[in-house]
């Protein structure tokens, strides 16, 4: 049997409803050389027998399952099992957008001799897709065809719109590392660094949707995976050079984690975490990027910590704070 061109890895937990919508966005591509690696990650919503339904109707559709492990291992799973030239990662509850998107990808590949191709990614707010997508068109999309260096490009998000070489990915283990939070860009850099170049479609070949997915709060697990991902790419960006990656992270941690860091701020492992992060943002290479970046980092979490320390303090050398701390100490004995 033929080697498939791509094979499309996607783990699934609890996502019996966007199966089929999946599927049929995958079976219905121009390059019908490719085959459907799931992984099934202890679903119990009955996403596995869906799964196996749907590949009784087309033998290109592989199901795997496994106890519960998390995505990323979900996804680990899949490069071991693939067998196709390429991999695409794709999520279960998102789709392929056009029928051409892995033809086009593939034959980028193939015309620029790359082991990684990309094109752009789109958003999906209840059936309407949008280019500009979450963090702007200029990152999440591409303009033209051609090649791009990824010391010229240094950007970690938005994996799910590319094809890696599988070969390349098991030549230089790149690997998901097994995280609750970030896993996918840690992956994503590393094999950005491995292929050292990549191909360009201005196609869009990825549809995330986000209608339905609704913003929860953060464990501390959470937060310290997510902590971890961020410390071990900025280490890395660090000892490269890469600067524009590096205020990339630096500005994940001190925008995008804000709320979840204030919210464990009491957890002391978080605490440790959140500096130790600081403490690793190169303010030299914040300002290679960017001249006009602060000659210091401290993270806003930490100032608006310290503003309510601050506050309490004062509060305390009050009446009524003097009385608050009273009675404390009288309920507790």
């Amino acid at each position: 049997m033929a080697r498939p061109a791509v094979s499309v890895i996607s783990p699934v937990y609890n996502k019996r409803p966007f199966l089929n919508g999946c599927v049929e966005s995958c079976l219905r591509q121009s390059l019908q050389e490719i085959e459907l690696v799931f992984v099934d990650d202890g679903s119990t919503d009955g996403s596995l027998d869906e799964l196996r339904k749907l590949a009784n109707g087309d033998s290109r559709i592989k199901v795997f399952s496994q106890e519960n492990s998390g995505a990323a291992l979900a996804r680990n799973r899949g490069i071991h099992e693939a067998t196709g030239e390429f991999v695409f990662f794709l999520d279960p509850d998102d789709y392929i957008p056009e029928t051409t998107a892995l033809q086009r990808l593939y034959e980028s590949a193939q015309r620029w001799g790359t082991s990684i191709a990309g094109g752009s990614m789109a958003i999906d707010r209840g059936g309407v897709l949008d280019r500009d997508s979450l963090h702007g068109s200029s990152l999440d999309s591409f303009e033209s065809e051609g090649v791009v260096e990824y010391r010229d490009y240094q950007y970690d998000y938005d994996y799910t719109r590319y094809i890696y070489s599988l070969d390349l990915l098991r030549d230089r283990e790149v690997n998901f590392p097994a995280l609750t939070q970030f896993e996918d860009p840690v992956f994503f850099v590393h094999a950005m660094l491995a292929a050292e170049r990549f191909s360009t479609i201005p196609d869009v070949v990825y549809a995330y949707r986000v209608a339905y997915r609704m913003e929860g709060s953060w464990s501390a697990q959470m937060v310290l995976d997510r902590i971890a991902g961020i410390q071990e790419l900025l280490d890395l960006s660090r000892n490269l050079k890469l600067d524009v990656l590096h205020a990339h992270l630096a500005g994940q941690l001190d925008g995008e984690m804000r709320s979840a860091c204030l919210d464990n701020s009491d957890n002391d492992a978080v605490l440790a975490a959140m500096c130790h992060a600081s403490a690793s943002v190169d303010v030299g290479l914040l300002k290679s990027a960017d001249p006009s970046a602060p000659d210091i980092f401290v993270l806003e979490a930490f100032k608006r910590m310290g503003k309510a320390f601050a506050v309490r303090r004062a509060l305390r050398n009050t009446p009524p704070g003097r009385l608050a701390v009273f009675l404390k100490r009288k309920i507790a004995g």
